[in-house]
């Protein structure tokens, strides 16, 4: 009994800031309620609502392709700086350091940062492709609806392919160096020992790695709400943010809330299929 006494402080907060929240949150999606007039219950008709918010369908689209984006370049980027390096350079401790430096710095500063470098009149982008001959190139990159999307995506794999650098470096260190010096007495190329021996190995890492930068993916918020906040014409409008607009800038706070836990439901299915196939692929190995 007393065991239980000593975590009833910890339990008492838990429900108080997070059980509380989430049921109010429910009975929140139920209501019609601006935050200031009477709210009124209308039941379900927020979630029916969804169906036919061509906004949210948009949004929902924008955050499969910005998923699709950030999941192969982080993992691609990530990778091949692991690789390198895993070897034995002089200062590796400096480059991983200087490599994982973005992804400690605020969502905020690096937001304002990149819509500077990204700026069509002094921004460092354009500025650099003019030098070089390439100004056909340059162009307003936060303000066409063409790009737009694209430089956010550009701007989230910077920002975070320092972490999953780190955890495929974690994962190289735990493959053993004998398989690699088989594999030069048998007269295997680096290729080859890549294909057949380092990344068959890291197929639970890549499993986490994939995971975490999918759910980020499609809970992002941060970068579009302070580089864009949706624009230009709703092109990156992603569906967090969506949810925030919806809530607090159209003072609609019942469907807001609904939108909030079908994203979660959404987040919830896709982290367990995830981790299903993590488990299974940790169980062959």
């Amino acid at each position: 009994m007393a065991s239980y006494l000593w975590v009833l402080p910890a339990l008492g907060l838990y429900a108080l800031f997070t059980l509380v929240p989430l049921a109010s949150g429910v009975w929140l999606a139920l209501l019609r309620w601006d935050g200031i007039a009477p709210a009124e219950f209308v039941g379900l008709q927020n979630f029916e609502r969804m169906l036919r918010d061509e906004r949210l369908a948009s949004a929902l689209w924008h955050n499969v392709q910005y998923a699709l984006g950030t999941v192969a370049g982080k993992i691609v980027l990530s990778l091949g700086l692991a690789l390198l390096l895993h070897r034995s350079l002089r200062g590796r401790a400096v480059y991983r350091t200087a490599l994982f430096l973005p992804v400690v710095m605020s969502f905020v500063v690096v937001g304002i940062l990149w819509t500077w470098i990204y700026n069509d009149d002094f921004g460092l982008v354009n500025n650099l492709l003019r030098s070089v001959g390439l100004g056909g190139l340059a162009q307003d990159w936060l303000g066409d609806t063409r790009v737009a999307l694209w430089a956010l995506i550009a701007v989230d794999i910077w920002k975070w392919y320092g972490f999953h650098m780190v955890i495929f470096l974690a994962g190289l260190q735990t493959i053993p160096t004998e398989l690699y010096e088989a594999a030069r007495l048998d007269g295997a190329s680096r290729w080859r020992q890549l294909t057949s021996i380092t990344l068959p190995l890291l197929r639970p890492v890549m499993l986490v790695n994939v995971t975490l930068s999918l759910l980020g993916a499609m809970n992002v918020f941060d970068i579009p709400y302070v580089m864009t906040e949706g624009g230009p014409a709703n092109s990156t409008n992603v569906v967090a943010l969506h949810v925030y607009l919806q809530a607090f800038k159209f003072n609609r706070l019942g469907y807001g809330s609904a939108l909030s836990y079908a994203i979660f439901l959404l987040i919830t299915v896709i982290a367990l299929v995830q981790l299903r196939l993590l488990s299974r692929n940790t169980a062959e190995y």
